[in-house]
């Protein structure tokens, strides 16, 4: 069984680079595309980031059980999830 604790922790990597982008995007533009950033363009910052930084984690999650692939996949999803709570209670 794979452990959710080492998901959720590069799960934050990731998504502390990518909160900073969507942030600064945000401000600079508007919520409203802080929000889509977030969902897209961020993932792939935040991914930069933890690949320049991080880069020696991933054989860690290798021998845990979650390949790169997976580990992106379900951060993408998890962020969408987000993303399109987050447009609901604003539009609300």
């Amino acid at each position: 069984m794979r452990n959710r604790r080492a998901f959720w922790k590069y799960y934050k990597d990731v998504t502390i680079f990518n909160l900073v982008f969507s942030i600064i995007f945000g401000i600079i533009s508007n919520y409203f595309w802080g929000l889509i950033s977030f969902c897209s363009l961020g993932i792939i910052i935040g991914l930069l980031g933890f690949q320049y930084f991080k880069k020696q984690e991933y054989y860690l999650y290798l021998n845990l059980g979650y390949t790169k692939l997976s580990l992106i996949k379900n951060t993408f999803v998890l962020n969408s999830i987000i993303t399109i709570s987050m447009s609901i209670l604003i539009s609300i």
